[in-house]
């Protein structure tokens, strides 16, 4: 479960974000902090498209970003518009995973962080500095000529993929929304990261998601409650390092290990008792959306299998 990053990727993942965040930082200099974050947040969401991808594909899934982006910005918290554009970002996963295996799983991703969560911009603006981190990440890839495999799922698990994981994110969101419940898009927040649409990697990518964030969290803890704010900012800034390191081909425990404590430290950083409150709920909406995850692999594997498009289950031999 624990690997080391294959070598010179910590090099290179380290040239990669300092490509990013420079520019990021600049723009949010001139237009502050939240366009700073949607230009970085856009950055990766191209970075992780671009290597599969042609240009006319790789800028115009940057187009596609940024239209969810100021679609959920309109959207804001209302319940019914937010589940709308989780099964509009679901038909776009089933669409690109018949090229490569979770292409835009970030699309959801950026539906949530733009609608119901803190990043508060207006669609316009939403629209523009997408768009414009989205282009940074496609000059930055198209630099280092950084190419990958493409890993198509059939059409078929594509699809099923793309309507369970829409719906149950869909319901999810409207859910935490309509009852006010803090932080309850966390559920499809796991949903769409750890429900993974080739059937081989469902049960393993969901255990790896509940146990990289439950030895996040415990990290998270330590910091929030013992470290002072600058050995705090020190140990998000060496979880986010690490975070790309990973992400670069890694194990995806160790991407969720480090993403945790980087995600809530940078959140809460100088505010114990707000860095307790968000590492608590982060662990409890995991465990739940990890567990409806399960139902929803074991039901895909089913129905994947009923279509003809998996090998039945083979017995377990009886080893008496």
């Amino acid at each position: 479960m624990i690997h080391r990053p294959a070598a010179g990727t910590l090099k290179f993942a380290v040239i990669l974000l300092l490509a990013v965040m420079i520019p990021a930082q600049l723009v949010g200099f001139f237009a502050g902090t939240n366009a700073a974050m949607a230009v970085g947040i856009a950055a990766g969401f191209t970075m992780a498209v671009t290597p599969f991808a042609t240009t006319r594909q790789a800028l115009g899934s940057a187009v596609l970003a940024a239209a969810l982006a100021a679609a959920a910005s309109l959207a804001d918290d209302t319940p019914w518009a937010v589940a709308a554009l989780m099964l509009v970002s679901a038909a776009l996963l089933g669409l690109t995973n018949q090229h490569s295996a979770g292409l835009m799983t970030l699309a959801p991703a950026i539906v949530i962080i733009f609608g119901p969560s803190a990043l508060d911009m207006s669609a316009a603006a939403s629209f523009g500095f997408v768009l414009l981190g989205g282009i940074i990440g496609w000059i930055v890839i198209r630099l280092f000529k950084f190419e990958a495999q493409a890993n198509p799922v059939p059409q078929g698990v594509a699809w099923r993929h793309a309507i369970v994981l829409g719906v149950l994110s869909a319901v999810a969101v409207y859910w935490a929304l309509a009852n006010d419940v803090s932080h309850g898009y966390w559920v499809a927040v796991t949903l769409v990261v750890a429900l993974r649409p080739l059937p081989e990697q469902r049960a393993n990518t969901l255990r790896d998601r509940l146990l990289g964030t439950l030895v996040g969290a415990l990290l998270s803890f330590v910091v929030i409650l013992w470290a002072p704010v600058w050995v705090a900012a020190i140990v998000a800034a060496i979880c986010l390092v690490l975070l790309a390191t990973y992400s670069m081909g890694g194990s995806y425990f160790m991407q969720t290990l480090f993403l945790t404590p980087m995600l809530l430290i940078f959140a809460t950083i100088g505010d114990e008792q707000q860095g307790i409150t968000y590492t608590s709920e982060r662990v409890f909406y995991t465990i739940v959306g990890v567990g409806v995850g399960a139902i929803a692999a074991w039901i895909l594997d089913r129905w994947d299998k009923a279509a003809g498009d998996l090998p039945a289950v083979e017995e377990p031999c009886d080893a008496r």
